[in-house]
């Protein structure tokens, strides 16, 4: 009997829903799409914009452990660095084929064991497993 990989869907490109696009490929599951409600990844970094913003952690603890970078000009780094080097590490691990941008969830439910989404665009899809990677300032 074939094994049956689930169909995984991640919403939201920042941190964490890059994190989890990255351990799913390493796990060698191909089968998942990354939503991202705006047209490119960041999340909090991208969002904010505002003159003197900060990381407040220090620059190296606020990176992947299995993706340090020994390039942050300060200990504390500006907004803008932080975003690009999650654009690295995005770029870095192929999750561009992986991703659908400008898809804003808007219902999810759950029903005969499995996930339906829908995205404001009209777009549907279904899943086995949804990944909440939305970040603590998108509502739920």
């Amino acid at each position: 009997m074939a094994e049956v990989t689930p169909r995984i869907i991640i919403i939201g490109a920042g941190m964490a829903g890059i994190l989890a696009g990255i351990k799913l490929k390493s796990a060698g599951i191909k089968d998942f799409t990354l939503y991202e409600k705006a047209s490119q990844i960041g999340g909090t970094w991208r969002e904010n914009t505002y003159p003197g913003l900060t990381c407040d952690v220090p620059s190296h603890h606020y990176t992947y452990t299995f993706e340090r970078n020994p390039t942050w000009t300060r200990h504390l780094p500006p907004g803008r660095e932080v975003q690009a080097y999650f654009v690295r590490v995005f770029e870095k691990y192929g999750l561009a084929a992986y991703t659908q941008f400008e898809e804003e969830l808007i219902a999810a439910s759950y029903e005969g064991g499995q996930w339906n989404l829908q995205f404001a665009s009209g777009h549907t899809d279904t899943a086995s497993i949804v990944i909440m990677a939305t970040g603590v300032f998108a509502p739920p």
